[in-house]
């Protein structure tokens, strides 16, 4: 089993201190510093070069021996072999972080790129990125593609290959920058996840369509041949302004397929209710003259009612 202790450590450490902004200035040619291949390719006489470098991803509480140990630890020195082979060339996820990043800036101006660093981390699979104010964090062992997870379920793996990576990274930065409102009913939830996900797909336009609902093609092609039953099964439930704790376990949060109670549940994808939501901002957006920022200030029932978002049968 993954120790995370050391990693949570480090998490804690981001969260608390500000690490020193880069230039807001755009550019395409984004530097990626590959800590993974700096730590892997020193040794115990220089390792303190590198934890001075680095000083944020060496807690002080944690000896050098501690540091040493994963040096030669045959675990970590298997996954960065793999990493080091899927991540040889990473020119072209370079380029899709860097138009997210040009992208986000001409929302949000006074957005300023963060330091791009990648590692191999062994984090929990909700934690292989990390964006914390001037840092942003790459764990590329969750991206190793799905064959290499056989101990984890499908609906999981499906997400761990590097592909994934721009789209996560958008996601990372939705959360940061969409209003969530103070509402516990269903509705509310179902809209703030689809600002975000509008917000994603405009931010990784070369991404796959499907890749931003975290589901297989199959699964979001059969929301959309199914939209209008869905809808109804929501409207005629009287599920949308409610409140009910077991709402969220069943249609928002990540899971292999949403929760109606029926023979269908099987071919739906996990988080229903995000996809529904997306589909209600969409509908918004066409249907009305406001900008990408406004958006995301857009209180969740002004959004609803002005939606006409009504699927066809």
């Amino acid at each position: 089993m993954i120790d995370y202790k050391i990693y949570n450590v480090i998490l804690f450490i981001f969260s608390i201190f500000f690490l020193g902004c880069e230039s807001n200035k755009s550019n395409v040619n984004l530097e990626i510093h590959r800590f993974e291949n700096e730590f892997y390719n020193s040794n115990e006489e220089n390792l303190d070069l590198l934890i001075k470098k680095y000083p944020y991803l060496f807690p002080k509480q944690f000896p050098i021996e501690t540091w040493n140990s994963y040096l030669k630890d045959s675990t970590r020195l298997s996954i960065y072999k793999k990493s080091s082979l899927i991540f040889d060339d990473f020119e072209i996820i370079s380029k899709e972080i860097s138009q997210v990043f040009l992208k986000f800036q001409e929302i949000f101006p006074e957005f300023k790129k963060p330091k791009v660093i990648t590692l191999n981390s062994l984090s929990k699979y909700e934690e292989r990125i990390i964006y914390a104010d001037s840092l942003l964090l790459i764990s590329l062992d969750s991206y190793l593609g799905k064959s290499f997870y056989t101990e984890l379920p499908d609906y999981i793996t499906m997400n761990m290959s590097k592909e994934y990576i721009s789209n996560d990274i958008a996601e990372k930065f939705s959360q940061s920058f969409v209003y969530r409102q103070n509402d516990r009913s269903l509705l509310a939830e179902m809209i703030y996840y689809g600002k975000i996900l509008f917000l994603i797909e405009h931010l990784t336009p070369f991404n796959k369509n499907h890749i931003k609902f975290h589901s297989s093609l199959k699964k979001i092609n059969w929301a959309e041949e199914n939209e209008y039953n869905i809808w109804s099964f929501f409207v005629e439930n009287d599920l949308l302004f409610s409140t009910r704790n077991d709402l969220k376990s069943r249609f928002i949060y990540f899971s292999p397929f949403s929760k109606f109670n029926l023979d269908i549940d099987k071919d739906s994808p996990g988080s229903i209710g995000k996809w529904l939501g997306y589909k209600i901002v969409n509908s918004y957006m066409k249907n009305n003259d406001i900008s990408l920022a406004q958006l995301l200030r857009e209180d969740f029932y002004k959004i609803f009612n002005k939606s006409k978002y009504k699927p066809r049968k």
